[in-house]
């Protein structure tokens, strides 16, 4: 009999174990799942195809012992709580499902990661820069600054002002684009008339700097904005 129960004992236990990791398995993939809907939902409330950001959003893992029953697939419904988004954010998903209705909040996460340039490898200063040292990324907006380049036409031929790291952020700062002494163009526009003349810059200046420029022809000495390499343009 004490045999008996034993072997009886056992059954109940392998089928209870086997029950238990079934069911298990089951509610943990409904929380992914939902978890999952929760991140897609909110990927879906941004334009996806724009170069100068992206999105990164993260959902957070949700109860995976709760019995969601099933899927539910065809009667979810999701809504953002408050109707902001925000960097950190609740997103409300729905079972309307008859004989299995629920509903569960989901944090989410989102980050906003800007278009930038980095270098490639280290960069000792007065270093002349290339293509190839430097490459496109992104970064988190709230270490992007407006003054970083995210054209890198506009320093190529340019030096570097100090030392930058490898995967450190290019700021117009860094560079002086226009050094002392250089022979750089003199663009003079008017009227859809453009004049080009060379001249020699009395000072150093990064993009956008307004420096003293004498005319080479003229010996006259004028100020002009540097738009980019060994090229500078008057303003009238």
């Amino acid at each position: 009999m004490k045999n008996l129960l034993k072997i009886v004992s056992t059954v109940l236990a392998i089928f209870f174990n086997v029950f238990c990791i079934n069911i298990c398995q089951a509610s943990v993939e409904e929380a992914d799942f939902l978890s999952n809907v929760a991140k897609q939902y909110m990927l879906a409330q941004f334009d996806n195809n724009r170069t100068d950001k992206k999105y990164l959003v993260k959902a957070s893992k949700i109860d995976p012992n709760r019995d969601y029953g099933g899927k539910c697939s065809g009667f979810l419904t999701a809504e953002l709580v408050g109707g902001e988004i925000k960097k950190s954010n609740v997103v409300r998903i729905k079972c309307t499902r008859k004989n299995n209705p629920y509903t569960v909040n989901v944090p989410v996460t989102v980050n906003v990661a800007r278009a930038t340039t980095i270098a490639s490898a280290n960069i000792p200063k007065g270093t002349t820069i290339t293509a190839d040292l430097l490459e496109d990324s992104f970064v988190n907006e709230s270490t992007n600054t407006s003054a970083v380049i995210t054209d890198k036409s506009m320093i190529l031929g340019s030096k570097a002002r100090r030392d930058i790291r490898a995967g450190e952020q290019i700021k117009v700062s860094d560079f002086c684009v226009i050094a002392k002494g250089d022979i750089v163009t003199i663009v003079a526009s008017t009227n859809n008339l453009e004049i080009k003349t060379q001249g020699q810059a009395l000072e150093e200046g990064k993009v956008n700097d307004l420096i003293q420029v004498k005319n080479v022809k003229t010996k006259k000495v004028i100020q002009a904005v540097v738009t980019g390499p060994n090229t500078v343009k008057v303003i009238f």
